[in-house]
């Protein structure tokens, strides 16, 4: 691909794969040989030699040494005529465009798991308020309180589990911008300056708080309401309704401070 008058180089899952396939044959290893050497499992390497993913950049030199080509060689997905002057430019946009990659497949895998933890909660929350709905008490009793806040979390986790984007726009480094805005969302924090340094940690915080709030929030009226009685929930609902608001904004200054 050539752009503004000069060539970038893009890594091809494919040629990748099918270039370690030819150097490891040569070597006369297995794919069980080269995952042994890189400790890493042989259906890990089959998917590298499939083109259905990249090594990460940190086993980029570790595959290199072993098959004997440079890294250069192994991203191309072939030999380069060592008379020939390698433009650094292209290494460095070789390079970059590993480690882009590497980012955005650990980024992706993070979001699988996020999703997968969301649906569980979600789950576990359904079946509590099935639980309080069963031993008596009616909807309007609760909803005032465990179905707002739970309903309200669920909603807030949904969008942070599916829809947050995990990477700002690169002016929120270059600026101190204390507020981020994605599409119906928008969280603003006095004090506190959002870049790509913190938000993926207040991301991850903001999914802990409201994950944890929908499970533990409906299992704590469950017990105080029918082991004890709904009068004592009605007092220890605002103090629990404090710590979970309070708790989840003491966490992401702490977080987003720490990381900015």
């Amino acid at each position: 691909m050539c752009a503004g008058g000069g060539c970038m180089y893009q890594i091809s899952n494919e040629k990748f794969g099918l270039f370690v396939t030819e150097l490891r044959k040569e070597k006369n290893l297995t794919q069980k040989d080269l995952a042994e050497k890189l400790y890493v499992s042989d259906k890990t390497v089959s998917k590298w030699e499939r083109g259905l993913s990249m090594p990460n950049v940190v086993l980029l030199i570790p595959i290199a040494d072993i098959l004997d080509v440079t890294v250069t060689e192994l991203l191309r997905g072939e030999k380069i005529d060592t008379q020939k002057n390698i433009d650094t430019k292209e290494v460095e946009e070789l390079v970059v465009g590993s480690l882009d990659m590497a980012v955005r497949n650990s980024i992706h895998q993070h979001r699988k798991n996020w999703i997968l933890a969301y649906l569980l909660c979600f789950l576990i929350s359904i079946t509590e308020i099935i639980m309080l709905v069963a031993s008596g008490n009616s909807i309007a009793e609760m909803k005032g309180d465990i179905l707002l806040v739970t309903g309200l979390m669920l909603l807030f986790g949904a969008w942070f589990c599916f829809f947050a984007k995990d990477m700002l726009p690169t002016y929120y480094d270059a600026n101190k911008i204390n507020y981020v805005s994605q599409g119906i969302f928008r969280i603003h924090l006095v004090g506190l300056s959002f870049n790509n340094g913190n938000w993926m940690y207040i991301c991850t915080t903001l999914k802990i708080w409201t994950l944890a709030t929908v499970v533990l929030y409906p299992l704590a009226g469950i017990i105080i309401i029918n082991c004890l009685n709904i009068a004592l929930w009605d007092i220890l609902n605002k103090i629990f309704l404090i710590m979970i608001l309070g708790g989840m904004v003491v966490s992401i200054y702490i977080i987003g401070k720490k990381y900015e």
